[in-house]
């Protein structure tokens, strides 16, 4: 009797551990089929994610992509040898061409800067976003000329106090040049405020008056320029904007001018810094002249084709003019604004000519000065 009792456990146990693995299955294998409902299309979304990513990025806006300026400087500084150094790990071929060492701070700078915004070798880093005002040093500079440092960086006009402006002489719409030359050039002036007071007790003189001293050199050399003197300030007051919409405003007088008149090719932007005279006069043959500074800017994807233009410009200052130019410097970030109008043509440019203390004949010279290299370079492309 013990014996049939213990088989009939033994068989019950036996028929309920096979319907539970049988269920135990049947519950696995439906699982595996509703798993394959959705990981079908899940890879195909991963496989066709990355195309789309790249659609979305190619068709977007310049202005909408995403970046990192951070990583773009750390890349930029990242120097020539030490990114043949990395090819050589992809291609042994390389090794065979020798490299100077390199020296492991840049490395370490490099990948710092990267991570926080701060470079070892420029102090303004540590700085620049705890001190009020210290945005004024921002920029990078490409080139330096004679005297040209961070400590003495071109600073940027104020806005003016209405009730000290005195009124130049301007007009709205291209100057007039001789019908005989065809106008290639196009002078401007975002900042029609400003002016140059001289200690000496002279009467101040504006900025628009010195492209007119340009325009009138370029033209004895036989290249069309146009003049627009158009009071910006005037148009942002009427329309009731801010002094640092101005370079938005001088966009539309620039885009317009370039429409009325499109054999213009290159675009000067006329200011004057507001550094002191010892930092914007140069002694040049025996004879006081104020420096020119030229500024790029560097938030747009052509702002190298300009910074080519600043280097050739200040290459003949130094041949012909040696000491005249403080540099190129490259401005970008967010306490400037980064374009200029340069992104309209790649031979667009702004410069600085002078500070508020040069005088007249100073500003004579050095308008001479700037219309002779700019007509050599004007010349030396229509030759090419």
């Amino acid at each position: 009797m013990q014996a049939e009792i213990r088989s009939a456990f033994f068989f019950s146990a036996y028929v309920y551990r096979t319907r539970r693995e049988k269920g135990l299955a049947r519950i696995l294998l439906q699982k595996k089929s509703n798993a394959a409902i959705w990981i079908a299309p899940a890879c195909a979304a991963l496989i066709v994610m990355p195309f789309w990513t790249a659609g979305l990025f190619t068709v977007m806006p310049f202005s909408y992509h995403i970046s990192s300026e951070s990583m773009s400087r750390a890349a930029a500084e990242l120097p020539v040898s030490s990114f043949y150094r990395l090819l050589t790990f992809e291609n042994k071929s390389f090794k065979t061409s020798k490299m100077e060492q390199v020296d492991t701070i840049q490395w370490v700078d490099a990948a710092f800067h990267a991570a926080s915004s701060i470079s070892l070798r420029d102090p303004r880093t540590f700085l620049g976003k705890e001190l009020p005002g210290f945005s004024i040093y921002d920029g990078h500079i490409l080139i330096a000329g004679e005297g040209t440092n961070y400590t003495n960086m071109p600073i940027e006009s104020a806005e003016p106090d209405p009730k000290s402006i005195s009124q130049p002489p301007v007009k709205e719409g291209p100057g007039q040049a001789p019908a005989a030359y065809e106008k290639k050039i196009l002078l401007y002036f975002t900042h029609t405020s400003e002016d140059f007071r001289p200690a000496n007790g002279q009467a101040p003189m504006h900025i628009v008056e010195v492209g007119e001293m340009i325009a009138k050199k370029i033209e004895e050399r036989k290249i069309g320029v146009s003049v627009n003197e158009t009071d910006i300030g005037a148009l942002l007051n009427k329309k009731g904007k801010k002094y640092s919409a101005s370079y938005e405003e001088s966009r539309t007088v620039v885009a317009s001018a370039q429409k009325q008149l499109p054999s213009l090719d290159y675009l000067i932007d006329i200011h004057r810094d507001s550094q002191l005279k010892d930092v914007t006069t140069a002694t040049i043959n025996g004879q006081a002249m104020a420096k020119t500074v030229f500024i790029v800017g560097g938030e747009h994807p052509g702002y190298e084709e300009n910074a080519r233009f600043a280097s050739a410009l200040h290459e003949l200052f130094e041949k012909y003019y040696p000491g005249l130019s403080r540099g190129v410097i490259v401005k970008s970030g967010s306490q400037t604004n980064g374009k200029f109008n340069q992104d309209l043509s790649k031979r667009a440019m702004l410069i600085e000519m002078g500070g508020v203390e040069n005088t007249r004949e100073e500003l004579e010279r050095s308008a001479a000065a700037f219309a002779d290299i700019l007509s050599r370079f004007v010349k030396s492309e229509q030759n090419e």
